[in-house]
């Protein structure tokens, strides 16, 4: 008798990479055009920009944490 019932396309650790891949590169395109859209000073988006390109996870996490949480909030 199975407890937890997962749906056939997650029964594989291998589905789960690759959505959380999607996942992931969704939220770093996300946080891309929130940075060209929302940032006001010129050189402060060319760094993040830069950040980002250069190191995806981490420049779109610090983004989120450190920037879209002041805009909004």
């Amino acid at each position: 008798m199975m407890v937890l019932a997962l749906p056939y396309f997650l029964e594989n650790a291998r589905d789960l990479e690759i959505i959380g891949l999607v996942l992931g590169i969704f939220f770093w395109v996300q946080m891309i055009r929130h940075c060209l859209t929302r940032e006001q000073n010129a050189m402060g988006k060319f760094l993040w920009l830069i950040f980002m390109l250069v190191l995806p996870p981490l420049g779109s996490l610090l983004y989120f944490f450190t920037r879209v949480t002041k805009l909004h909030g």
